[in-house]
């Protein structure tokens, strides 16, 4: 098949053979796996965006993969080939350990929403819960693709994708651990905000920490990292959370507290730009000092 794909498309396949091969430098396992989960940040977040903008200008008379589900299926696949190439089958383990954890801990709130709208419900169905998956199916088929295509380069750390993996870990397995301890959000209370903004200023700080540790150009790496999320948010989140306001104007539905949490990103970016400041601050003193 790819051989007729070749003899049909020569100019296509010679092009896609002067694309530079990616190259990631090879690190102990628990940074291949921050840099697993950095690069599954990076890919989602851009897919999300490009795919988001591309349907808003197409119609949908043909069935399509919604933007999530892409950025799903590419999420899954970079995560993988580029854990096997940083660090082989121990990263690979690891990256997927943290993503069946996280798995877990959001059984039990799915299953209080299934137990509230009964088994009947077609989301709470088995099938279509296995159905759901093929995202993270396709995306591992598609990593055994791009492991061939990748390339491992010099040094021993990436420290882009580390610090956007630490950013990454800590904000899912905190945004699941709320999940499974808390429950489903309810109109007005004041813990769901409060905490989802702690577990952004905590991912905020391990960002933070993995760069000063990581990085030596430090400020841009973190530059390149707000910006991914920045970019994110005002594209995809902001419209949303613009519409919601003009809806419920002269209600009560948005505090001051999920205020709070739906600008939690920054708070996050603010958290590590102080841990960087704090560091800097330090040197110069114990510069001063000497």
């Amino acid at each position: 098949m790819i051989d007729g794909l070749r003899r049909e498309f020569p100019q296509a396949f010679a092009a896609a053979s002067r694309i530079p091969n990616p190259r990631f430098a090879r690190a102990s396992p628990m940074w291949a796996v921050l840099a697993a989960f950095g690069a599954g940040f990076f890919v989602s977040a851009v897919v999300t965006i490009v795919f988001s903008l591309l349907f808003r200008s197409t119609t949908r008379d043909t069935p399509l993969p919604a933007p999530s589900e892409i950025a799903r299926l590419a999420g899954t696949a970079a995560p993988l080939a580029v854990g096997w190439i940083v660090g082989g089958r121990s990263a690979v383990a690891g990256y997927l350990v943290i993503v069946v954890l996280e798995r877990l801990l959001g059984l039990p709130t799915q299953l209080r929403v299934c137990s509230g709208v009964g088994s009947g419900f077609a989301a709470c169905s088995v099938s279509t819960y296995a159905i759901a998956l093929w995202p993270q199916v396709v995306g591992a088929a598609v990593a055994f693709a791009l492991v061939r295509w990748l390339r491992a380069g010099p040094g021993n750390r990436n420290p882009t994708l580390e610090a956007a993996g630490a950013f990454a870990v800590v904000q899912g397995v905190g945004g699941s651990m709320l999940n499974a301890v808390l429950g489903p959000a309810t109109v007005g209370e004041t813990t769901w905000p409060l905490m989802i903004l702690l577990v952004a200023i905590l991912a905020g700080i391990a960002m933070g920490y993995t760069i000063l540790r990581r990085a030596t150009r430090q400020w841009r790496t973190m530059g390149i990292v707000a910006f991914v999320l920045v970019a994110g948010f005002a594209i995809l989140s902001l419209p949303t959370f613009v519409s919601q306001v003009l809806e419920t104007r002269g209600t009560n539905l948005i505090g001051p507290f999920d205020l709070l949490a739906y600008f939690s990103t920054f708070f996050a970016l603010a958290a590590a730009a102080l841990v960087l400041y704090i560091a800097a601050a330090r040197k110069v003193t114990a510069t001063q000092g000497a």
